[in-house]
């Protein structure tokens, strides 16, 4: 998506989608992170004006409706970090948060600047005053692909409990990775964190996207745990970013698959301009059994194991969540590729069609 050159635009389907999953992620955040610690911190790094043409929110206000209105620990606080380097933005965003009146535990910043240059100075503060920093979440939905260094996001994830949400605009790096500018190429080594961006350069429009992809993926991975992605595409299906979200808790990331299954319930995380919201379900995959093979190729050489096992490979491993399962365990059982015992480990009967993390699988080999 090119820039805007107003200070308000209209809301398009697929940045309607991306605010869907923020908002569901954000409600799951807050409530629990707010309820173990003393303060939390959201960051907006792009914010923009906080509305749009048509008066729909932006994400400044999804996440002051997201979080929690009343406090819920005696000293919970919310920061609220709004930054963007367009001043009439900040301008109409300040305009916008005087009409709505906030809680007194929410501590709201707005500021005009770019968001990483004015991060490294927070972070270096935070470390040179040896204090950690709380746990935050980073909602970084830049247009175009500067100002979000893969070094400030690996910081950023090296702190205790913090995530990034990120619009990777895999388009526009597209278009402009073979600039004659060689700042603009910097920009894009800068994003991906090595000159391996480069050398894919060469390979085929089409094949060169989806290399982009996995390139940052795989950088994303070196600093977390769990990383998703949710494909946007525009109203001629086209791909034109990849929301990417990285974290090293195990919760957080199926709080985001959640949010991302309750966008796309066909499981693919794609959502598409020129797809009907309300007919996403027509056609679904089949995911027992997309689920169940992956499950055999993992298990069948391991003998028998637990259902902690199984669900914990399902919900950090695979982009299927709990609930998948099931139906998937029903099918290889009825077709006779996984024994259950039906004992479970701690010596009580299981009951048929259960899979509880007590009981004990056996994935029979091909």
């Amino acid at each position: 998506m090119a820039t805007p050159t107003e200070t308000t635009w209209k809301l398009k389907a697929h940045t309607e989608a991306k605010h869907e999953i923020l908002r569901l992620y954000l409600q799951a955040w807050f409530r629990i992170t707010a309820s173990k610690f003393r303060r939390v911190v959201y960051v907006d790094g792009f914010c923009g004006p906080g509305q749009y043409q048509g008066g729909e929110p932006g994400s400044p206000l999804i996440a002051l409706d997201a979080a929690p209105s009343e406090r819920t620990t005696g000293n919970s606080e919310i920061i609220f970090w709004f930054v963007d380097e367009k001043k009439k933005r900040i301008e109409q965003l300040r305009d916008n948060l005087k009409r709505r009146p906030l809680p007194p535990h929410f501590k709201v910043t707005v500021e005009a600047a770019r968001f990483h240059e004015r991060f490294e100075e927070i972070l270096a503060s935070i470390k040179g005053h040896g204090d950690a920093i709380a746990p935050t979440f980073a909602f970084l939905d830049p247009f175009g692909f500067s100002g979000i260094p893969l070094s400030l996001i690996q910081r950023l994830l090296a702190c205790r409990s913090c995530e990034v949400f990120i619009n990777f605009m895999a388009d526009s790096i597209n278009r402009w990775v073979e600039s004659p500018d060689a700042k603009i190429r910097q920009q894009i080594v800068d994003l991906f964190g090595t000159r391996e961006c480069q050398s894919l350069a060469a390979l085929p429009t089409g094949e060169r996207q989806r290399a982009y992809h996995a390139l940052y993926q795989s950088q994303l991975r070196g600093s977390a745990r769990f990383v998703r992605y949710f494909e946007m595409r525009d109203d001629r299906d086209r791909t034109k970013y990849y929301l990417f979200f990285a974290t090293n808790n195990p919760l957080g990331h199926v709080k985001m698959k959640e949010a991302m299954w309750n966008v796309d319930p066909e499981g693919d995380f794609r959502f598409s301009d020129a797809t009907n919201p309300g007919q996403l379900v027509l056609f679904g995959p089949d995911h027992p059994a997309i689920l169940g093979e992956i499950l055999r190729q993992h298990f069948s050489s391991m003998g028998s194991v637990t259902g902690r096992a199984v669900r914990r490979f399902v919900e950090d491993q695979t982009a299927f969540l709990k609930k998948h399962m099931k139906p998937a365990l029903d099918r290889e059982v009825e077709a006779g590729r996984v024994i259950v015992d039906p004992v479970k480990t701690d010596g009580t009967n299981r009951r048929a069609r259960t899979y509880p993390d007590t009981a004990t699988l056996s994935f029979v080999s091909a």
